[in-house]
């Protein structure tokens, strides 16, 4: 058991459903305890303890890893974690309160910045062929007649877990949203479309969800595809196998001749894909635990595939990675009403009040920060304040899936994975990225390909879509078009969607002589972060950038100089710096969160200028015997700190 302060973890169960007249999210704070099991042998034990919590008025957030489940079925101990988080209050939650209290955390307004980086896969192609062949040769050994299969995308998180959330539940709402802060660091951030299993009173609900289907932007394709996937023979065969799965499940716990299935083959609409879903309901059996429930239905048969055990023996012999919380589940439990299903106070086998688990899909996985995280603590009744934008680096996990049977072939269910992954990789985080450069209509855009090169690095690195041979010929067409002799300040802004936007205007000279240039230190600017990734590639969010070079403009300067958390002289607002020391041009790593400029580049790449990377500090700022400040917009300037 792990006890905490009140600040260190809340949890957010946030219902797209919800209303002020029927409030189903939940909000909980005020972090007491975390009773974690591993051992199935001391999951009735663990289910006590949290029972007499609720009674005690603590309430209880459920975090279950998949491996716990698949030990829980084997009776067998591991080190995956079941977790009931404890807290001393759970507010409900209008969607619209969710909203308001989410723009309160986030700072107000739109959500902030914030998305996934250099998303990699856990398998290659080749090895998510081979898996499927396995799969295959055990459909046809008669192990199994459907394996859940899926693999895990890695990446880094850029901005707030709270941001990023907001940003995703945006595009996906769902019933079944979380955003936890679990209490020694990491976070949860889910919007699962997929009901596992609800009590509510003596009504047992289950809402298994197997088959896809993409959407479409055209109505009429989409509304085709809805009605393909709801009367397609393959997906309703997948769906109905499950469907029975969970009516043997449910049956273990049910009063007899209960089980029941109200809905078959319902077909639901999410932001990318069309989603299957049927309904298994039952009558709560009497004196039920919370343990015994989860022993008979965990995890979810729909992301294991039919038989349930042997075909989980399965998936770990094909899977290359555990599945940790992904196919898991996450959801509330409450205290048994007084009396229910008990003739004595504290009898242990008294049973369970309502609950409701989702199960973990499109779920991520977010490890602590690496270094200081300004976000943990939002739902603390005594600080409520904004979750500023992080300072460390974190690394993200979401796993994806689909289900294999007979005739499935391994290149659609890869794009089934792919297109149940896009609600996390097309989603926008809320900036663009751009390049500024000097054009003429008779040369172009001065040092295109090194411009095309950087913009290609951010595109791969954050998932826009980037076409730079597209983006060549749109730039030839708007040079020649350009009006006189002149140079031309030419932007290039591109959209996560692929949409390119180019803005061209005459450039204005500068005034002869050296520029003049600041410390953003001196005038009330904060430093910056070196471990923030968003400083080595040119995006649109530099509000505070652009208010540093407009600022030293009023004060007769060309550009403010950065410092950043460990005093490194940085970057301008919008130039790189060059120092000459000791006869030596040096200029700032990128290490110390510095934008590699395209004008740095090309003087990093000239032998006869000489330059080499190395930290910079003030002193050197007050010691050096020239400066320069260099941009592809107006080159390299001459430069002296005012």
């Amino acid at each position: 058991m792990t006890e905490g302060n009140e600040s260190a973890s809340f949890a957010l169960l946030d219902d797209c459903d919800s209303t002020a007249l029927a409030r189903s999210s939940r909000l909980y704070s005020g972090f007491v305890r975390e009773r974690v099991c591993t051992d199935p042998a001391r999951l009735d034990e663990v289910d006590a303890a949290v029972a007499q919590d609720l009674r005690d008025g603590l309430h209880a957030v459920v975090v279950g890893d998949y491996e716990f489940g698949r030990n829980l079925q084997r009776a067998q101990p591991g080190h995956a974690p079941l977790r009931f988080l404890l807290y001393a209050r759970c507010e409900r939650l209008s969607c619209d309160e969710v909203d308001a209290w989410l723009a309160q955390q986030d700072g107000g307004g739109t959500p902030s910045i914030a998305g996934v980086a250099h998303v990699g896969k856990s398998v290659s192609r080749d090895a998510f062929d081979a898996a499927i062949a396995a799969v295959h040769d055990a459909l046809c050994a008669g192990d199994s007649y459907q394996v859940n299969y899926t693999y895990r995308l890695n990446f880094d998180v850029f901005g707030t877990p709270l941001a990023l959330y907001r940003r995703l539940r945006a595009r996906q709402p769902v019933r079944y949203g979380a955003l936890i802060a679990l209490p020694d660091g990491p976070w949860v951030v889910s919007c699962s479309p997929e009901l596992f299993v609800e009590k509510h009173g003596d009504v047992l609900r289950a809402r298994p969800m197997k088959g896809t289907a993409p959407r479409s932007a055209d109505p009429r394709d989409d509304a085709a595809a809805a009605t393909f996937l709801a009367n397609d023979p393959k997906n309703r065969a997948e769906n109905v196998m499950i469907v029975d799965l969970l009516r043997n499940d449910v049956s273990r716990i049910a009063r007899t001749g209960t089980v029941r299935v109200p809905a078959l083959f319902s077909v639901e609409p999410y932001a990318s894909v069309w989603q299957m879903t049927s309904t298994v309901e039952a009558g709560w059996r009497d004196g039920t635990t919370f343990a015994q429930m989860l022993r008979a239905l965990f995890p979810c048969g729909s992301i294991t595939g039919a038989p349930k055990h042997k075909t989980m023996e399965l998936i770990d012999a094909i899977e290359s990675t555990p599945r940790g919380l992904y196919t898991g589940a996450i959801g509330w439990l409450d205290a048994a009403t007084q009396g229910a299903d008990s003739d004595a106070p504290g009898d242990r086998r008294a049973g369970c009040g309502d609950f409701c688990l989702s199960v973990a899909i499109r779920t991520l996985t977010l490890e602590a920060a690496s270094e200081g995280d300004d976000s943990a603590g939002v739902a603390d009744a005594e600080a409520r304040r904004p979750a500023t934008v992080i300072a460390g680096r974190r690394r993200g996990t979401m796993g994806v899936g689909a289900g294999i049977v007979l005739d499935s072939v391994a290149a659609d269910e890869y794009a089934e994975c792919e297109l149940k992954a896009r609600f996390l990789t097309d989603a926008d985080p809320g900036f663009q990225l751009f390049e500024t450069t000097a054009a003429t209509r008779a040369d172009g855009i001065r040092h295109l390909d090194r411009h095309l090169a950087r913009l290609q690095r951010s595109a791969d690195a954050f998932g826009f879509r980037f076409d730079a041979d597209a983006l060549r010929r749109e730039i030839d067409a708007r040079c020649a078009a350009l009006d006189g002799d002149g140079a031309y300040r030419m932007k290039l802004a591109l959209a996560k969607d692929g949409t390119i936007e180019i803005i061209a205007a005459p450039l204005k000279p500068l005034p002869a002589g050296p520029v003049g240039v600041l410390l953003a230190s001196a005038h009330g600017f904060a430093p910056t972060h070196a471990g923030d990734a968003l400083l080595l590639h040119k995006t649109t969010r530099r509000a505070e950038y652009d208010r540093a070079w407009q600022a030293a403009e009023a004060l007769g300067g060309f550009d403010m100089l950065f410092v950043n958390e460990r005093g490194e002289v940085t970057e301008g607002g919008r130039s790189n710096l060059f120092v000459k020391l000791d006869g030596q041009w040096v200029t700032p790593p990128l290490e110390s969160g510095v934008l590699p400029g395209v004008m740095r580049g090309v003087l990093l790449d000239d032998r006869a200028f000489g330059a080499t990377e190395r930290v910079v500090t003030r002193d050197d700022l007050a010691r050096a015997e020239a400066l320069l400040l260099t941009n592809a917009l107006r080159g390299a300037l001459d430069a002296v700190l005012k």
